[in-house]
């Protein structure tokens, strides 16, 4: 599954057994907490990366507050894993851990300023291994609102 900017922020990369959704079928069965955290648009994750942004330093401290949020799937099931869950037990969450561990760190994260605080659309994995490796910032981009509304498809 990819519905558009969704795929890895919602977790289509470590366990990629939940069945295809429009993308109004999956906001629908989004927990609230996530609906008040990520812009509405149905955004494309490949427009995203073409846009010209600046990579910079982000402090990783500002963005740990994504680690409670469910933002990956188990056994086909979205948003039922939040990377905390997998950072105090790896071994209950093998495939996301895996990937924690072969996320690339040299590739930056991509946010977007929404709502008053930075907000990760893609490089959650990247994120939580860098905290993993008790590192202090992380390299990223980051959209405004109005760039990311630009991704739309």
């Amino acid at each position: 599954m990819t519905i558009d900017g969704l795929g890895d922020t919602f977790g289509a990369g470590a366990d990629r057994a939940a069945p295809d959704v429009s993308f109004e079928e999956l906001v629908a069965m989004m927990p609230e907490t996530l609906r008040e955290v990520f812009p509405p648009y149905r955004w494309q994750l490949a427009k995203l990366w073409e846009l010209d942004l600046k990579v910079e330093p982000v402090e990783i401290a500002d963005l740990v507050w994504m680690f409670d949020l469910p933002l990956w799937q188990l056994d086909g099931d979205r948003f039922k894993v939040t990377p905390h869950q997998v950072a105090e037990t790896p071994m209950n969450f093998r495939a996301h851990y895996q990937r924690v561990m072969d996320a690339d760190l040299d590739f930056p994260i991509n946010l977007v300023a929404y709502r008053g605080r930075l907000v990760v659309l893609d490089g959650m994995h990247r994120l939580l291994k860098a905290h993993f490796l008790r590192r202090r910032w992380i390299e990223g981009t980051i959209a405004t609102a109005t760039q990311l509304q630009s991704c739309e498809v």
